[in-house]
């Protein structure tokens, strides 16, 4: 009977007892585990949430500062096979950050002209632009008239690369050219309506490549040459897209 309770004793008791020792350590180290997590890793992803919630702001700030929108504008782009064409915006474009600033009276009348004078100035370092005139209200008035190849210079944005209104891409594994206007982030349609901004106006593009897709609101061809045309009086409508090739 010894010898068989000594057996028990070895085999059964011992194991368990030493699995429940086991069992405790790793409930112990769990719960330390937790209280850990609680109170390093919330306070390192509400740090986290703090810079990336200030990056986003910060960007959206950089975009807005080098924002331009279209205004009271007529622009027409002709486009040939070989891949050129004439681009020419006439009308006016507003300043999305002076505009905003004027509106929330953050701007002086002194401000506001040492301002406009240096927008005017980063306008015609394109040389493109021809003689432009401040409005008033964060508003240009301006023209702009460009002549190039698309298969050579492979893209185009007007404005600017870090504002774009109408940007045109050569791409030349599919042979096909891209046209794209540019839309306004959801986040800035309040800001905007504030301002009272409506773009008013049209984009029409002449060509005689093949139209593969477009959302214009007409199109029309005679003999060898398309014409489209898009309508742009409210915010929020989709941005143009034109793919030819």
């Amino acid at each position: 009977m010894y010898w068989q309770s000594a057996i028990i004793f070895q085999t059964i008791v011992v194991p368990a007892v030493k699995l429940g020792l086991l069992m405790s350590l790793l409930l112990s180290f769990l719960s330390s585990a937790t209280n850990m997590f609680r109170a390093f890793g919330f306070h390192v992803f509400a740090v986290w949430r703090r810079y990336f919630t200030a990056g986003l702001l910060l960007t959206s700030l950089a975009v807005l500062q080098s924002c331009y929108l279209p205004e009271q504008f007529v622009a027409d782009l002709e486009l040939s096979r070989n891949g050129d064409y004439h681009f020419t915006y006439k009308g006016q474009l507003r300043h999305a950050m002076l505009a905003k600033d004027l509106l929330e009276g953050k701007v002086s009348p002194a401000d506001e002209k040492q301002r406009a004078a240096q927008i005017l100035d980063d306008l015609e370092r394109d040389t493109a632009f021809g003689p432009s005139s401040y409005a008033g209200r964060g508003v240009f008035n301006v023209s702009y008239d460009r002549r190039g190849n698309i298969m050579q210079e492979r893209t185009f944005n007007f404005v600017r690369r870090n504002s774009r209104i109408l940007q045109m891409l050569y791409h030349e594994r599919s042979q096909t050219v891209e046209v794209r206007g540019g839309s306004v982030p959801v986040q800035y349609l309040d800001t905007l309506s504030a301002m009272g901004y409506v773009p008013n106006g049209t984009i029409t593009v002449r060509t005689n490549v093949h139209v593969r897709r477009d959302n214009a609101g007409t199109r029309n061809t005679v003999d060898d040459e398309t014409t489209l045309e898009w309508v742009i009086n409210k915010l929020g409508e989709p941005a143009l897209i034109l793919i030819l090739g």
